[in-house]
């Protein structure tokens, strides 16, 4: 062959090596020249991975292996050094093939009919081969980015990622199709630049995500921005946009993340966290005022009915009006255990850490009880084993509240016999830790039943409510509240035997002198007569109220003066002459809580001494006794009101100044 025509042969071929970026097209062509000019029967060019042989293309297109394709499988670990000769005759004698390397990529095969290629030919078109094997791994990595960009094209339509690119000095703005669909465009719509994509953002989110983009670009600062995105429907959609300088310093590039839904997501969290927010307000109000609406008749009910006792001596009259109080209390039992479990339900109860008199406590819940024990002849007893605390530190009201359903509990269920209160340490060592244990010798529950006392609404059998009555919250109400307190009730019980109610709770000790033991707990007496005569202005808007608070308080040898609300209260107090203040806290045109502040700012302006101010309402929870308190009023005395305890607390103010008091039971 002709120098010339060589020359024109290699010229050609290397015309077409890497006119395409796709490797099967492209060797398909390569192929088809060589074959066309070198006269060749076949040609194929493989690819070599490790020790595999993958034919690329062939030219003819061939079903099956030629015999110079087949020959070379079958030397395949030899090919190397068959490639190094340049040429080789393999099977069939009137065919000549030549195997050419493809330098980290494979090799070449041509076959042909006749002689050989000139080895000088040979050499020049091995040039050319090397040519073709970086034509070859150039398409393969092509190939692979495009392979890639697919990947990441699936990936970012899926997750409704958008890609972008800005550059600075150019003005050029880059979208790929998934950043178009983002803003509900076609590629053909999405021309306009940077101002076109401005123009699509809410006007006051425009400016600043302008100037964001520039401080990006200049101090290759990151950027991150929530943009509202108007679409051709008149709707909106969120878009974060994520993007910083990389490689070109003019140029920002980044994602557009649609969030909208996540937004959404969180908005609508944000309003069924208000929603609930909301209706636990309205439950706490609705809480506090049911307790009002309905302690303040039952105030009304108990006070005339205590009233009427003391007004005749008629044996049988005193029979009918002790039986209607004794059903007035028990109406009053079913009404606090509901709006306690309802606080507890909507946790609104809150346990505090207060230092106080572990045996005041006691004997406090040994008298609420006493009289209905003695209505029974049963014996109340409370039992203190040396060694305990006198002073302790927790929730002494938490602790009554638990305790007085226990021995209530205890009460109800036993005919006769007795109730004892029993306290003790369960570790002598630290001292922390106490025992409660609340003992009758009532009927007894059966050990399947145990675990069931304690459950709301629950009671034995629905023949025990019929025969015993109540809600059966108050064991649940027990349990509750001392694992609020940290601590753990248990029941001890057999039918006959009786029961022991055990609560362990974790009380830390507050002074070093032991509680003195106390004896069995005689029923309460009749009225007392106080001391000196009190003036006391009372604040109740509440006729029946005002009439029983009236008549306690004039039996007790004091002087009364009415006020209907706060502030009447602010104008009696203003002229003085008063000992005490008792404050009804919901009043109409003033209530108590605002009159006393109002008391106490005028007071300290005019240089007086303060006069005590007792709460006095309807609302049990914990939060109305902290604004009492907060308001400066001196104690907190809870409807229905108990000339006990009103008597108690004016003997108290008697014998000093008063302190900020717990409730009265």
């Amino acid at each position: 062959m002709k120098a010339a025509i060589e020359t024109d042969i290699l010229f050609r071929i290397a015309l077409v090596i890497g006119e395409d970026v796709h490797l099967e097209q492209m060797t398909r062509r390569v192929l088809s020249e060589i074959r066309r000019l070198l006269d060749a029967r076949s040609c194929a060019l493989y690819a070599c991975t490790g020790d595999r042989l993958k034919r690329i293309c062939s030219e003819p297109e061939a079903q099956e292996d030629t015999a110079g394709s087949a020959a070379l499988r079958a030397r395949w670990p030899d090919a190397e050094a068959l490639a190094r000769e340049g040429w080789r005759t393999l099977g069939d004698s009137a065919l000549t093939h030549h195997l050419i390397d493809l330098p980290e990529f494979g090799m070449l095969l041509i076959e042909r009919r006749g002689e050989a290629l000139d080895p000088g030919f040979l050499d020049n078109f091995r040039t050319l081969a090397r040519k073709l094997a970086i034509a070859c791994r150039a398409c393969v990595n092509e190939e692979e980015l495009e392979r890639q960009k697919h990947r990441l094209e699936l990936a970012t339509s899926a997750a409704s990622i958008g890609i972008w690119a800005w550059n600075r000095v150019s003005g050029e703005l880059t979208w790929d199709d998934q950043m178009c669909a983002l803003h509900g465009l076609t590629p053909a719509q999405s021309s306009g630049g940077l101002a076109g994509w401005l123009h699509r953002l809410l006007p006051a989110e425009a400016d600043a995500f302008a100037q964001a983009l520039d401080r990006a670009v200049r101090e290759h600062a990151r950027l991150e921005q929530d943009v509202h995105v108007n679409l051709a429907d008149g709707s909106h959609r969120v878009l974060r946009i994520l993007g910083g300088v990389r490689g070109d310093p003019d140029e920002v590039a980044g994602v557009a993340v649609d969030v909208t839904s996540s937004r959404e997501a969180k908005e609508a969290l944000r309003r069924a966290r208000d929603a609930a927010e909301a209706a636990s307000r309205a439950k706490s109000e609705f809480l506090a005022n049911m307790s009002h609406e309905i302690r303040t008749p039952m105030n009304g009910v108990l006070g005339m009915l205590d009233l009427a006792l003391d007004a005749t001596d008629d044996a049988e009259r005193r029979e009918c009006v002790s039986t209607a109080r004794s059903s007035a209390e028990s109406l009053l039992v079913i009404i606090n255990d509901i709006l306690d479990f309802s606080k507890i339900e909507a946790g609104k109860v809150e346990v505090e850490t207060v230092s106080f008199d572990l045996g005041e406590q006691l004997s406090l819940v040994m008298r609420t009880l006493a009289a209905q024990a003695a209505r029974k002849s049963l014996v109340m007893q409370l039992q203190v084993v040396p060694g305990v605390p006198a002073r302790l530190t927790g929730d002494p009201l938490r602790l009554r509240q638990v305790l007085l359903n226990l021995v209530s509990n205890a009460i109800k269920f036993t005919h006769e016999g007795g109730v004892t209160l029993r306290v003790e340490r369960v570790d002598a060592a630290s001292g922390e830790r106490l025992l409660f244990s609340v003992i009758d010798t009532g009927i007894g529950i059966p050990a399947d039943k145990h675990a069931l006392v304690f459950e709301a609404f629950a009671q034995q059998d629905s023949s025990t409510t019929r025969g015993y009555g109540g809600t059966g919250l108050g064991l649940s109400i027990a349990s509750r509240l001392t694992e609020l307190m940290g601590g753990h009730i248990s029941l001890d019980s057999a039918p006959g035997r009786g029961s022991s109610f055990r609560v362990d709770l974790p009380l830390r000790r507050g002074e070093s002198e032991a509680a003195p033991a106390a004896t069995p707990v005689e029923p309460e007496r009749g009225e007392t007569a106080t001391g000196r005569r009190l003036s006391v202005l009372l604040v109740e808007d509440h006729p029946v109220n005002q009439k029983v608070a009236t008549v306690v308080l004039q039996r007790a040898g004091h002087r009364v003066t009415v006020a209907h609300n706060g502030i009447e209260a602010i104008e009696k107090v203003a002229e003085g002459g008063f000992d005490l203040v008792l404050m009804d806290m919901q009043m109409p045109v003033m209530g108590g809580v605002e009159a006393a502040r109002l008391i106490r700012q005028m007071e300290e302006e005019l240089g007086r001494l303060p006069v005590p101010i007792f709460a006095m309402t309807a609302n049990a929870q914990e939060e109305d006794r902290t604004a009492c308190l907060e308001a400066g009023m001196n104690d907190f005395l809870t409807k229905p009101l108990l000339p006990r305890v009103l008597r108690e607390k004016i003997a108290a103010l008697e014998s000093g100044p008063p302190d900020a008091a717990t409730p009265a039971p």
